[in-house]
């Protein structure tokens, strides 16, 4: 699904289980989008002559394969929705360069020329492209909206209890398009203080814009809903609760057209509460005989029928200065075991980004980013399924899950993003940006319905309120977040990350 990255392989009808993630940036072709401030290039040095009032009559793609052979791509549409460009559209040299170098992960080059035709007013733009690599690797989590659970999988808030306290970091890798067949695997790993998880997955492309995917997760990790608030409450044993998530899951996805996509899919899980990271006892209360699982017995069977849509009208999925992006879950339980959980989870993310330039210190765009999320649960409320708030990715000054740990919740942020300075290290440009940044968030005092109470009973506040400012350092690699926060209980805190918030 083309989302925050481009997938190596889509364009010779492979899909990528992951795409870059969201703090990614491409690294062959520089971006050269216009920036705030910044006078046009010149686009003859490009190679390219004057075309003014031109259109584009027809698009070739053709591919360079390592024996130097070019070949052409009968049908590419996957190439072709990604780059958003069609015949019809006005000629502009400078705007398809801008699009080719967001998606240059397809391939280790790209470069295009125009060929005359018939009228003088129209082009052939033709695109060609080496043969892509396809070993891929990145940090973070997958970038692309899904229907599956795992520990490097998005969910479309980031405030759902599946993501542990403490600072951890995420890696992956795999192989796209194996032997040219649309197969791809992919493996991931979580690693923390309170966190431990691997991911495998594979995929395959049934066309330039669906196809199928599985996976298999195992994680365990003290999660949010479980830790922070002005009372600590452990298992009988004294350690912390850690949740242990095993299970997997299919989903088929698909693009719709360039700004529309989704995916279904059916996932299950094994939840059991430990109290230590490598235990094998489980828990089904707490040292004060609050509710950890549904079931009494301890280990509860989580089967879920999973939907997500994305309409993406971002101006670049790598790091947007405008446009739009809006994110809808639906997650309907099944039950089954012994626990029998039933509910439906409803739950939506908007991000506007406006260009707005209040100020900045180099070269670069200065954004406005608004973002409002919502959700709540229908039915039964697993505690280890609540909606968490409080973090980096929720309302920053306050640690992860301190906000509290409600049934439904709301959630808004205001965030000004300017540049600091531009340099290159090791041969990577780096863009370092500032941030000022507001936001809140509430359970709407929902945190009572949640099964054993998890919320109250460490005496989360339920709603807060944060601001502050950061540093953000964007390369081709990853991106690097450090924020100062400060909240309306009058704490401030030093939150470390590493991805973009939206």
């Amino acid at each position: 699904m083309g989302t925050d990255g481009i997938e190596n392989g889509l364009l010779f009808g492979g899909r990528a289980i992951a795409s870059q993630p969201t703090d990614a940036l491409p690294s062959a072709l520089p971006t050269n989008r216009p920036q705030t401030g910044a006078s046009q290039p010149d686009t003859s040095s490009v190679g390219i002559s004057p075309t003014a009032e031109k259109t584009i009559a027809d698009i070739q793609v053709r591919v360079l394969d390592e024996f130097g052979r070019l070949r052409l791509i009968a049908n590419p549409h996957g190439f072709l929705q990604a780059l958003n460009l069609q015949p019809g559209d006005p000629y502009d040299p400078h705007a398809v360069k801008v699009s080719l170098a967001k998606v240059e992960d397809f391939a280790e080059q790209i470069t295009f020329t125009d060929e005359p035709t018939a009228d003088p007013q129209q082009i052939a733009l033709v695109i060609t492209a080496q043969e892509p690599n396809k070993l891929f690797y990145g940090f973070g989590r997958f970038s692309e909206p899904t229907a599956l659970r795992g520990p490097l999988r998005p969910d479309v808030t980031d405030t759902v209890s599946n993501r542990a306290v403490g600072f951890s970091i995420s890696a992956f890798g795999g192989l796209a398009n194996i032997g040219d067949s649309g197969q791809s695997l992919a493996v991931g790993v979580v690693g923390g203080i309170n966190a431990l998880g691997v991911e495998l997955d594979y995929s395959y492309q049934l066309d330039d814009s669906s196809g199928l995917a599985i996976n298999f997760a195992n994680q365990r990790g003290v999660e949010t809903e479980f830790d922070e608030g002005e009372i600590d409450i452990d298992t009988p044993s004294g350690g912390d609760p850690w949740v242990h998530r095993i299970g997997g899951g299919a989903e088929y996805f698909r693009e719709f057209n360039s700004a529309l996509s989704g995916a279904v899919g059916l996932s299950y899980q094994r939840v059991t509460v430990r109290d230590a990271a490598f235990s094998d006892d489980t828990f089904a209360f707490d040292e004060v005989g609050n509710s950890l699982t549904v079931s009494e017995g301890g280990a509860d069977d989580l089967l879920t029928i999973n939907l997500v849509g994305e309409l993406d009208y971002r101006d670049n999925p790598i790091n947007p200065a405008s446009g739009s992006r809006l994110l809808i879950g639906v997650d309907q339980s099944i039950p089954v075991g012994n626990a029998s959980i039933f509910f439906n989870r409803i739950s939506a993310s908007y991000t506007y980004f406006m260009p707005l330039n209040l100020f900045g210190f180099a070269q670069g765009d200065r954004t406005l980013v608004l973002n409002a999320q919502g959700g709540t649960i229908i039915g039964d409320a697993p505690p280890y399924e609540a909606f968490s708030l409080g973090g980096p990715n929720s309302v920053r000054g306050y640690e992860r899950g301190e906000v509290g740990s409600g049934r439904s919740f709301v959630q808004a942020t205001a965030e000004y993003r300017f540049p600091l300075a531009n340099f290159n290290t090791f041969n990577r440009e780096i863009n370092l940006g500032g941030t000022l940044f507001t936001d809140f968030g509430s359970d709407l005092g929902s945190g009572d319905t949640v099964i054993g109470i998890p919320g109250e009973a460490r005496d989360k506040p339920g709603s807060g309120f944060g601001g502050g400012i950061g540093l953000r350092a964007v390369t081709d690699f990853a991106t690097g977040r450090v924020e100062l926060g400060a909240n309306d209980q009058g704490d401030i805190n030093v939150l470390f990350s590493v991805g973009d918030r939206f």
